[in-house]
């Protein structure tokens, strides 16, 4: 009866100081670390993935931004509108358009 396991064993912590038990402990307490080296590996790897949603929301919002500015400055730089803008100014587009000029080069 003394080797069989029994409730009151196990409650006034008796069961410790056995030992089989004794003989275990270092398994124990290799299982303890991993278990607790488990958990942290979770809590890095959760922390990873809000992170890098937290980029993919930010790398969204900046492609939008990108594309949007993007837009407004090709449509400025269309001739109409630098045209447009300069008569604002008080500088008028030429009707006339350019000439070449050749040069002869003596020998």
């Amino acid at each position: 009866m003394a080797t069989k396991l029994k409730i009151r064993h196990i409650l006034d912590g008796s069961i410790i100081t056995q030992d089989k038990v004794l003989q275990r402990w270092p398994y124990v307490i290799f299982l303890a670390c991993l278990a607790i080296l488990l958990i942290a590996n979770n809590y890095v790897s959760e922390k990873i993935i809000r992170e890098t949603n937290s980029l993919n929301r930010e790398l969204k919002e900046l492609q939008t931004e990108h594309l949007a500015t993007l837009s407004e400055y090709l449509r400025k730089s269309q001739q109409s509108e630098i045209a447009k803008r300069l008569n604002e100014v008080g500088i008028k587009e030429s009707v006339v358009p350019p000439k070449r000029i050749k040069v002869k080069r003596k020998k």
